[in-house]
């Protein structure tokens, strides 16, 4: 333990008001050195002293910082509402404006984005002016709603009184008017089947005196053929062949920090695959599995990117000729021919799965590749047992 962490140690156990000494605080009443919350958390050593020195200069985008924050909490036991809490607070001192309300939809926002943008928050006099607006916009529609409410209950009176008299004339027809008279074609008698007034046998033979006709047991109609609605339909999966991705070590994008921004650097885990993603040239959709986490899908709007980290990584791109992708800091080359692009992280993992990697279903889906077997295989049985009943 170092000096400063002993010094921090002996103070006071109350919650300071900044985020990164209160995250201090908690991970020495733990007796958690760096080096194992990096090991529990995921987080490189680097990203776990920006957060605790309040450092925001050098960590990612709010999307990350709140991720990070999250995980450190959670293997610390801690509040997690006090920590976001502390969070915000500490964001809005160190940065001078609000922490960013982030959402979860499935569109991607520039993490790093070029230049940023100035954020301006309007004045109390601004809301006012709109808070005034909004009254004497609601007094001018006030005259249109009462004309409205007038026009709807006239026509509501309106199909009332269509439909009393609807089911008075309907009424008046079933009312019996006396005898019909008949066409007279109905009045003519249709001449009698000679097979009526005589017995034959099952061969159309006359059947003498004592005997009786023989009776044909009925046919049996056959069992209408249940068929089951698939959601998994029969898909042929194959083994990976050869290599997904050259990593170019000597990429000149290696070094721009336009495109690989510093802050992603140096948060690589040498512990874990560190997969980055810029949609550098127009916007790209992805599909991605994180060990044995549920598949994400995501759109990635020009200019923004995604960065992820784990033991071992699927991703499945569209348009991925757009993108940069960026494995543990180095740039890969993706060749294909259809834009559409499926990777494995480590390359070492790719005997242990299929192609295609995330196969959609009937009820539009993705499932990884085994659990789509595993579905479709059950559906088959079914299938074949409904058909043997």
């Amino acid at each position: 333990m170092t000096n400063e962490d002993t010094n921090a140690q002996s103070g006071t156990n109350s919650a300071a008001g900044l985020l990164g000494d209160y995250l201090k605080q908690k991970r020495l009443d733990k007796n958690y050195s760096l080096e194992k919350l990096s090991q529990k958390t995921k987080i490189s050593v680097n990203i776990l002293k920006s957060l605790e020195a309040n450092d925001y200069g050098h960590l990612p985008s709010a999307a990350y910082i709140k991720g990070f924050v999250s995980s450190y909490a959670k293997v610390l036991g801690m509040s997690m509402d006090e920590t976001i809490s502390k969070m915000e607070y500490t964001y809005l001192n160190i940065l001078g404006k609000p922490f960013p309300a982030l959402n979860h939809t499935k569109s991607m926002i520039a993490q790093t984005p070029a230049k940023p943008q100035l954020v301006v928050e309007p004045t109390p006099h601004e809301v006012i002016e709109s808070s005034d607006s909004i009254i004497e916009n609601t007094k001018s529609v006030l005259p249109v709603v009462i004309f409205v409410v007038v026009i709807l209950v006239f026509i509501g009176g309106y199909k009332l009184i269509s439909s009393v008299v609807e089911n008075e004339v309907a009424g008046s027809k079933n009312v019996d008017m006396g005898r019909k008279i008949e066409s007279s074609s109905a009045l003519v008698k249709q001449p009698q089947q000679a097979a009526a007034t005589e017995k034959t046998d099952g061969a159309g033979a006359n059947l003498k005196p004592g005997e009786t006709a023989a009776v044909e047991a009925p046919k049996e109609e056959p069992k209408p053929v249940v068929e089951l609605q698939r959601n998994f339909p029969t898909i042929e999966f194959k083994k990976v062949k050869g290599k997904l991705f050259q990593v170019k070590t000597d990429a000149p994008e290696n070094e721009d920090e336009t495109i690989l921004p510093k802050a992603i650097k140096d948060a690589l885990n040498s512990n874990m695959q560190n997969v980055y993603v810029r949609a550098s040239d127009g916007n790209t959709w992805l599909s991605y599995k994180i060990d044995n986490n549920s598949i994400e899908s995501v759109i990635i709007n020009k200019g923004s990117d995604l960065f992820i980290q784990g033991t071992e990584i699927r991703l499945f791109l569209g348009n991925v000729n757009v993108t940069k992708i960026f494995y543990n800091n180095y740039l890969i080359e993706t060749p294909t021919k259809s834009g559409v692009k499926s990777l494995i992280f480590p390359e070492e993992s790719n005997s242990k799965f299929l192609m295609p990697l995330f196969p959609k279903a009937k009820d539009d889906i993705l499932y990884s590749a085994e659990d789509y077997i595993k579905r479709m295989t059950l559906e088959e049985e079914e299938l074949k047992k409904r058909q043997q009943e």
